[in-house]
């Protein structure tokens, strides 16, 4: 009798499997169209999967019982055994067969490329991958011209860890930009550091800034705006504009620029005032 929790916990399955047929494709970090490399002649009858997990054994000095250190636990491991391939009747060679699976487990020197292919299973839903191709047996019993006719063939493959695709490298990229951006704004600088351009409109901005207000500023600093005797230096870091007067003295902080609009005012704003005054 079903353990009603357990039973109840399993999703839904189709059993219709017409026109469902096997594939090893290759594995595709790209996201492009998965290009098959070896079609199954027949589907498996059967798929038997492995996993461990890996122990050091340790063996205290007179002790009963020893202890096991964990290291790792391996990927999984899919056998599919005894495909009966036969073409006798047919009149057909399975070479090419073969030939294919074969080359799966070698590197392609000619073309590049130093390891033997990351490889998908696929049949319907059921996907295994990525994976290696780790060993392959097969036994011939009949042949039409000593080409092989009835093949039993038995296939190994290996779970390797997963690449991150291209479109993930480019989102943790977003992500951990936008967490920069958010860190710079918390703590009171432009997103990003200002480019030249909003540099520029920063200067502008805190020139307007202190010649709009100029009354409300102490007297030599009014003489420096007036006699256009000082200059404005913006730093793109942090967005702060300030004002720098003869001999390379500063006279203080003008306005912050977020590479948008300028933060001003009490706490902002540290060009000396006229007595009693206040930054606008």
């Amino acid at each position: 009798m079903f353990n009603q929790r357990a039973y109840a916990s399993l999703s839904d399955a189709s059993r219709e499997s017409k026109g469902i047929e096997a594939v090893l494709l290759e594995y595709d970090i790209s996201g492009n169209t998965a290009k098959p490399l070896w079609l199954f002649l027949v589907n498996p009858q059967s798929l038997r999967f492995s996993r461990e997990a890996k122990y050091t054994e340790i063996s205290p000095l007179a002790s009963q019982r020893s202890e096991i250190q964990y290291n790792a636990t391996t990927g999984q491991t899919l056998s599919i055994p005894d495909l009966v391939l036969q073409t006798w009747y047919c009149g057909k060679s399975l070479r090419p067969l073969i030939e294919g699976i074969n080359l799966l487990l070698e590197a392609n020197i000619k073309n590049k490329k130093y390891s033997p292919p990351i490889l998908k299973f696929q049949w319907g839903t059921r996907e295994f991958g990525p994976c290696v191709l780790t060993n392959i047996q097969w036994e011939e019993s009949a042949w039409l011209g000593g080409e092989p006719a009835s093949v039993k063939l038995g296939l190994e493959l290996k779970e390797v860890p997963k690449a991150i695709s291209r479109g993930e490298i480019e989102q943790q990229k977003t992500k951990n930009l936008e967490a920069a951006k958010t860190t710079r704004e918390k703590q009171g600088k432009p997103r990003l550091p200002l480019t030249d351009r909003q540099r520029a409109d920063a200067s502008a901005a805190a020139k307007k800034y202190l010649e709009t207000n100029i009354k409300q500023w102490a007297a030599d600093v009014q003489s420096a705006i007036r006699g256009n005797k000082y200059k404005l230096s913006t730093d793109a870091n942090t967005g702060a504009v300030s004002m720098i007067g003869i001999g390379g003295k500063t006279i203080g902080k003008v306005l912050v620029w977020d590479g948008f609009a300028a933060k001003t005012g009490q706490g902002v704003t540290t060009i000396p005032l006229v007595t009693s005054g206040k930054a606008p």
